[in-house]
Parts: C-alpha cells; structure tokens; sequence
C-alpha cells in the first residue's frame, strides 16, 4: 500500500509537540512524513533526525513542495495568518488550535488583560497594528480541518461552536512512556513548565511554601525557566525562608527536551498549579476549556500523578486535587512513600489504556482520514 505523505508545519513555539509527532510518525506504516520548521524551532529540536527536517522562512515556501504531499497539518498557527492563506487552499488542511478564544471563537481583546500585561504592551500593539493578529486570524477559517489536543477542548467547541465541531479532531497524542516509582529518601516534586504568573498561580505557591512542616524530606523542582529576575529572585528568598525537610531546585532557562523527560522521569508527584483565566494575545482564555494545560502530557507521557486544582477539568487520568491553600497544604505536608506508592496502584488502568501502540493506532487513522479528504 502507498503510504499518504503528510507536511508538518512550525515556524512559531510548539517545538516539544513537534518532537512527540516525531514518535509517533516514525512507528507509522501508512504514513510517510516532513517537518517544515522556522531556525528558532530547528535551535531547539534535538530528538528528530536531520533528514525529516527542512529550515524555511515562512509558510510561502511550502509551496514549492506542496505537488509532494497529500495534506498539511500546521502545528501552530498564531501569526503570520496571510501566509498561509494559500496553502490551506491547496490540499487537505488540519491546523491544531491551541487557544480557542483567540483562534476559532474569534473573542475580541479585554482590556484588563492589556492593564495586567502591560509590559508586552509595545510587542502586542505591533501585532495588532502592523501585522493585524486580530483581523488576519479568521484566516484559519479556511482549513478544511481542526484538531484540539483534549476532549474538555472539544466539548467546549461542541457547547459553543456546533458547526465547527464537525470539521474537528481530537487528537489524542499522549501516550505512556514509562511509569516508574523510586523509592528513595526524599519524595521529588516537579513542578513542570515556565516558572510564569501568568500561566500557574506563583503567588499562591510561593507564599504556601515557606510554611510547611511536611512529614517527609521534599525535594522541589521548578523544572522551567522563571519569567523574569523578580521571579528568580523569589525561588532564591525561597531557598532561605522553607523549611530544612525543603530542597528547592530551579533552572535559569530553556530546558532540552531529553533533559526535561529525564527530570520528570524520576518524579513521584507532578505540582500543576495551574491559573484557570490566562490569556492570549490580550484575549482570555481558560485552562481546561479553551486551551489545554501541557502537564496534561507530562503527567502521561512519564506515568506520574499530578497535583492540580479542582477547578481544572477532570483529566481521563489519576490526579490528586485540592480547592485552596490549605488543602495544598494539607497534601504536601502529609506526603510519605507509602502512600504515594498506593496512590500509583490506581493508575494501572490508565497505563494499560494509554499505551504507545494504541494512540499510535488512532492518530495514523486520523491523519489517514485527513490524507484522503
């Protein structure tokens, strides 16, 4: 049987996405593949061979290639819209929409979110003005197809935009490496992502810290780099303020993805604290109903458990949740080895549910099911 030939385009932020389309794509049989990716995605790529790879400037050049392939899927599409107003014409188009507000929702810019992101104000008054994010983005109207990367994501388009849902895909790429449990003399905390106000309650996090009296040694590690020197500095006060049983350990910047995996890997619990209203672009958005949380992946890919607040949409996983500080508070302070390793009893179904060969099976028949539209 011919193998269907799939682009895959990035050019803007998703590059640890792209590595675990890697992956999958490689153990696909009819499904022949191409990443088409900008230098600062390609700069922060390591696990894809240089063969599936090829540096271009902007979606204008695909076209060259397009004769080559059966269809297109755009990783991320959050600027630079007009350039990929031909491209979505020519073949079976699938864009995977990160921010439903913003991309398909169209909601319009709030202006307390320019108040409290005033610091990008020059750099989102550029998008707005000269390269004209705001109106340019209904461009992704044209793809043929969308994906989202959570069911809470689709029944959100379901509840608020019928007629989209039947152009879209979930596309359910997380699958369970590993799932490990280390029994050693500390119990490993890993807090995953940016170290960002904006996209985990810091705030909340850093004050709860310093009054702790946990009954084990906790080992607590920012696995992300923090958003600027007030929050650097922070994570440094932290480090004198906690309790002997807390060691903290942060990252002054990007974070590979081998080196990433490798930190997770040995984790026992995963801290998700994350902010339920975020923005982007200056339009709001929702954790766990427009746009998905990538801890989501991280608590799956590594097969650990994750701590998040009750208002984030239950996951099709086992996590520990908690409403307020003091029921944090209550987890991280009552945490031993004992327990833990019961808590990772329950996540035997999940791990049987979610293995590579399964979720392989099902994104090859999407992306099939794309190919031949």
């Amino acid at each position: 049987m011919k193998k269907k030939k799939i682009a895959f385009i990035e050019l803007e932020t998703h590059s640890a996405l792209l590595e675990q389309w890697y992956f999958l794509l490689a153990a696909m049989e009819s499904v022949d593949f191409h990443f088409f990716v900008s230098q600062k995605v390609l700069d922060k790529l390591s696990a894809i061979p240089s063969h599936h790879l090829t540096l271009i400037a902007d979606a204008t050049e695909i076209d060259a290639f397009s004769s080559g392939y059966d269809a297109f899927l755009v990783n991320t599409l959050h600027r630079d819209f007009k350039d990929f107003e031909k491209l979505l014409a020519l073949k079976p188009a699938l864009v995977l929409v990160h921010n439903l507000n913003f991309s398909l929702f169209f909601q319009s810019v709030s202006w307390k979110n320019i108040w409290t992101e005033k610091q990008w104000l020059v750099y989102f008054l550029k998008l707005y003005f000269r390269e004209k994010v705001g109106q340019n983005r209904k461009v992704i109207g044209n793809a043929s197809h969308y994906g989202v990367l959570s069911q809470s994501l689709f029944e959100t388009i379901q509840e608020k935009g019928k007629a989209i849902a039947g152009k879209t895909k979930v596309l359910q790429l997380n699958y369970n490496k590993e799932s490990r449990f280390e029994a050693l003399d500390e119990i490993r905390i890993v807090m995953p992502g940016n170290v960002s106000g904006k996209r985990k309650d810091i705030r909340l996090l850093f004050g709860l810290l310093p009054k702790l009296d946990p009954k084990s040694r906790l080992h607590i590690i920012f696995l992300g780099k923090p958003e600027s020197k007030h929050v650097l500095h922070r994570i440094e006060q932290l480090k004198k303020t906690c309790s002997e049983k807390i060691i903290l350990t942060h990252f002054p910047g990007f974070i590979p993805w081998e080196e990433y995996s490798t930190v997770i890997s040995k984790a026992h619990l995963l801290l998700c604290p994350i902010k339920i209203k975020t923005s982007f672009y200056w339009v709001t958005e929702w954790y766990g109903q427009t746009k998905v949380s990538g801890s989501e992946t991280d608590c799956i890919y590594n097969g650990k458990i994750g701590v998040f607040p009750s208002a984030y949409p239950k996951m099709d996983w086992h996590n520990l949740y908690y409403d307020n500080e003091k029921e944090l508070a209550g987890i991280l302070n009552g945490l031993d080895l004992e327990n833990l390793e019961k808590e990772y009893g329950k996540l035997q179904p999940y791990l049987e549910k979610y293995t590579f060969q399964s979720v392989k099976e099902q994104v090859e028949n999407q992306l099939l099911q794309l190919a031949n539209t």
